[in-house]
């Protein structure tokens, strides 16, 4: 019988009065969807186009094109939001140590996509840099490698163009060559929504020109599932703990009976690859961007068992309310090229008892992503609750 939309369109096409019907419907579907790709809508540099909010910045001609000199903060387009479409200008910048590049889908001054530029790492694999910025914090130390960042050798002193196509929970990244992605972002990680556009300097004098964009359609998406909690030993669900400061944690080897009631709980799952931002729930009473994650652990008996984990900026791990490791992975604080990213670099071995166990991970961050990841080896003798 085939198939049923198949079968559908075969009874419209039976009848002539119904084969009209169908291609003036399908000609109007079609028209207006072009309409919307097709409407690209460029913004001029010029006063009375753009906002800014305590940016330096100036417009003139530069290198034969109208343009803007900005040399700190952002600027947005003026009445402008976009979902969904295409970005592109062109960027201009000397080789110095900066950030550049391009805020998007921006619901407010903290929290936004963000694609960036590091003209110091030209060539590198953290040369371009897609990241979230929840609360003000740019978690690019959360997210990095494939769907993130890409080596990308710059011109300097001359204008290379960029394009980034948004769609859903996708967008596809392209510097100088339009053919081929540079990054393909598999997952933007705020939720799509209409949202201002803006430039931004990046502590960088950097021109801009050619500033334009395309609306679509906004497309349908859906997230990656997340895998059960325990599941091949990730734990993807934690309650998150609001309201604590450094000091609270700080020189401390054991909780103090009253900690857990001085701070406020709510469950939160990770993303799909166990890390979670925790940078997405902090609330203006984490006082020095201090969070905690805890667990608890169902035993089946006394054991030993290893954790693997990563964590972004410094973290306290507390068994039990007494103290087990503490570290940090901030931002050069291995060498002079570690970045801070997160990952599975440490292991700690949990001395559970029969029973439920409380593990608390005290993170506090100095920028770039505040997070957590952990994993372990395997869930013999053990559940998580």
């Amino acid at each position: 019988m085939g198939h049923p939309e198949q079968w559908r369109v075969a009874l419209l096409l039976r009848n002539k009065k119904n084969m009209k019907t169908f291609f003036t419907l399908l000609w109007l579907v079609l028209t207006s969807h072009l309409s919307v790709v097709a409407q690209t809508v460029t913004v001029p540099f010029e006063a009375g186009r753009w906002t800014s909010e305590n940016a330096d910045f100036a417009f003139e001609t530069f290198m034969e094109k109208p343009s803007v000199l900005l040399k700190s903060g952002f600027i947005y387009a003026k009445d402008v939001e976009l979902q969904d479409g295409i970005i592109e200008f062109d960027i201009n910048f000397p080789q110095q140590r900066g950030f550049p590049g391009v805020v998007f889908r921006v619901a407010d001054p903290m929290n936004a996509e963000n694609f960036y530029m590091r003209p110091h790492q030209s060539g590198n694999p953290d040369a371009t840099q897609y990241t979230p910025v929840f609360n003000g914090e740019a978690g690019w130390q959360l997210y990095h490698g494939e769907g993130y960042s890409k080596a990308f050798p710059f011109k300097f002193n001359t204008w290379q163009h960029v394009r980034i196509d948004v769609h859903g929970l996708q967008a596809e990244i392209y510097i100088d060559d339009m053919q081929s992605p540079l990054i393909r972002v598999t997952e933007l990680k705020q939720d799509p929504r209409p949202g201002k556009i803006g430039l931004v300097s990046g502590g960088l004098p950097v021109h801009f020109a050619d500033f334009r964009y395309t609306p679509k359609t906004p497309a349908l998406f859906s997230r990656q599932p997340i895998p059960e909690n325990g599941k091949d030993g990730l734990i993807t669900r934690w309650q998150v703990g609001n309201g604590g400061s450094r000091k609270m944690f700080e020189k401390r080897s054991v909780i103090p009976p009253d900690m857990e009631k001085k701070l406020k709980w709510s469950t939160q799952s990770t993303e799909p690859s166990g890390t979670i931002n925790l940078s997405k729930h902090m609330q203006a009473a984490d006082s020095g961007k201090t969070i905690v994650a805890r667990i608890v652990i169902q035993s089946a008996n006394d054991q030993l068992k290893p954790l693997s984990f990563g964590f972004s900026d410094y973290v306290t791990i507390f068994l039990n309310d007494r103290a087990l490791f503490s570290g940090r992975d901030n931002f050069m604080s291995r060498d002079y090229r570690f970045l801070g990213t997160i990952g599975y670099f440490d292991t700690v071995f949990l001395p559970l008892k029969k029973g439920d166990n409380e593990l608390w991970f005290v993170v506090w961050e100095d920028f770039g992503g505040c997070g957590v990841k952990a994993k372990f080896e395997d869930m013999t003798g053990i559940t998580l609750k």
